[in-house]
């Protein structure tokens, strides 16, 4: 009964935390709305809840998992352990050593004042960084998964994505637009809102994928949803939101390849992409209302031939597959070929970028009249200033001695570091480009997570999010909701290539991350009591 009445409180519990992150974390504004300071602190009001809400919960949940795993081990103690060695993943194994990479980085930084709760504004410390572990080990595993909770969250980022289109056309149903055009609907500053729609927006747009013909209602409603979000995509500003979308749509191209209806379904889309892309520039062209961001790789769709172009090329390509689809005859084996080849290139010329940017950053010149763009030159400028934030955040790492390497400047701390101890060739990069504003990360997770919890910690961490992954796309072959979570996680990474960690995105980020873990578990447990399940005997037929 104990064991029981447990149960509940924490299933329950931690559905409370998963609708106040999903649902309310999102629209969370201390300023309030209708007023002229509304951005003023919203990214700091985020963390704040972030770390308030998870605190506040965890005096909960924590105490009540513990009586309830104590109770679980006395009542069942050979079946607790084989159980839990049975449910134990790399991925878990992975986090397990990503909390204790930042035990290690907190114990042995510096700066553990600072490396407790992080640096002001961004507040990622040592606490913050270890809730997100505790909150993936509470949903995969004591969550009870209910598909609503996906749905929630579309419906809430989906007002989130309206917002933002909207107020890159100039209108302000919440009264909370600045002068400064960086700042976006109700989460803030370009990269922080960026941040937050690719965590979520390929969950509806895998679940559209995945959709079908048999629920028309649902295939409406994820197609309203889908075109809102490449609409705020295209129009948000960060040009590492539209690398995510290209990256996104080259993994879907692939996976859609050995099945017709996931190739039309993913024509569609794009279609779809094509449809809006062109409504934006109809719009903008109209004078009616007015672009307040016009920059970036999203405008250059928007603008000129391109939408003609994008929505042309998807519709004459769809019209071939709906031909192929009445015939009955479709070249599965050619097109996965095809989709491998387009893969395979595209690897291949992300290399030769980067050695060409190598070659023409040491020896100027070397590619011809090539070398007259930016973009084939590494410097502190190159990529939006991307080449200051790495080049600052290696510094910061092979400043270190080996032990410090190894477990990192401490959570959260690369600031405190690069400040305080920093070298005088590394206060210099940061001053000259930056100035008198305070770089607190390399603007890419990774060598982020290296500077702060060092080579152990990056370890853990990328073994993590990688394993995670991996797991999902492929468990998502026959469970959507794991599929979406894969897609999340994939786009959360790849746009913190050039991106960081702050409290809405990451947070968001790993929720789902155990929303994928509980789907994928519970899945698990279902195929195991299947196979298990004594054959119904044929009776004998008498005579």
């Amino acid at each position: 009964m104990l064991r029981r009445f447990l149960k509940i409180v924490i299933d329950y519990g931690i559905c409370v935390y998963m609708i106040l992150i999903l649902a309310v974390m999102p629209l969370y504004n201390r300023e309030g709305f209708y007023t002229p300071n509304a951005y003023s602190h919203i990214g700091t009001d985020k963390s704040y809840f972030f770390n308030m809400v998870t605190v506040n919960m965890g005096k909960v949940l924590i105490p009540a998992a513990a009586v309830y795993l104590a109770v679980l081990l006395i009542c069942e103690r050979r079946r607790f352990w084989e159980k839990l060695r049975r449910n134990m993943t790399w991925t878990d194994l992975f986090a397990a050593g990503y909390g204790l990479a930042l035990v290690l980085s907190f114990l042995l930084s510096e700066y553990r004042s600072d490396a407790l709760w992080g640096a002001n504004g961004w507040y990622m410390g040592f606490w913050p960084q270890m809730f997100l572990v505790l909150v993936y080990f509470f949903i995969a595993k004591l969550w009870k998964p209910r598909v609503w909770m996906f749905y929630l969250m579309l419906g809430v980022s989906a007002v989130v994505f309206l917002l933002g289109y909207l107020n890159r056309m100039k209108i302000d149903p919440l009264g909370m637009t600045t002068d400064n055009a960086s700042f976006i609907s109700t989460i803030g500053n370009i990269n922080w809102y960026c941040g937050y729609v690719v965590s979520v927006f390929f969950a509806g747009a895998v679940l559209l994928w995945r959709c079908g013909r048999e629920k028309p209602w649902a295939k409406v409603l994820l197609m309203l949803y889908v075109a809102v979000g490449y609409g705020t995509l295209l129009t948000q500003g960060s040009d590492s939101g539209m690398l995510t979308l290209a990256v996104m749509a080259l993994v879907l191209f692939v996976l859609s390849a050995p099945d017709r209806d996931r190739m039309i379904m993913f024509w569609e889309e794009m279609l779809l992409l094509g449809e809006v892309s062109l409504v934006t520039y109809a719009i903008m062209r109209s004078g009616i209302v007015e672009n307040n961001y016009n920059d970036g790789l999203g405008y250059f769709l928007v603008t000129g031939w391109r939408p003609f172009l994008l929505m042309g090329v998807s519709l004459v390509v769809l019209l071939l597959f709906y031909r192929n689809r009445e015939h009955g005859n479709y070249p599965q084996k050619e097109i996965c070929l095809f989709a491998r080849g387009i893969a395979v290139a595209a690897v291949c010329a992300v290399l030769l970028l980067a050695v060409m940017i190598a070659v023409n950053t040491v020896r100027p010149g070397s590619l011809g009249p090539l070398s007259k763009y930016s973009l084939f030159t590494f410097s502190k400028d190159w990529g939006s200033a991307r080449g200051g934030t790495w080049s600052a955040g290696w510094l910061c790492f092979a400043e270190q001695d080996l032990l410090h390497k190894l477990v990192g400047t401490g959570p959260d701390t690369m600031p405190a570091y690069m400040y305080r101890d920093g070298s005088e060739r590394l206060l210099t990069l940061v001053r000259e480009k930056f100035g008198s504003q305070t770089l607190s990360n390399a603007h890419n997770e990774w060598l982020t997570v290296l500077v702060n919890t060092g080579i152990l910690g990056l370890t853990a961490f990328a073994g993590m999010m990688v394993s995670a992954i991996r797991k999902f796309l492929t468990a998502g072959r026959k469970n959507t909701l794991v599929c979406a979570c894969g897609f999340c996680m994939l786009a959360y990474s790849v746009n913190n290539i050039f991106s960081f960690q702050q409290a809405m995105n990451v947070a968001t980020i790993f929720v789902i991350f155990g929303m994928g873990g509980a789907f994928l578990q519970k899945s698990a447990a279902e195929e195991a009591a299947a196979e298990e399940a004594p054959r119904q005997e044929t009776p004998s037929a008498e005579s």
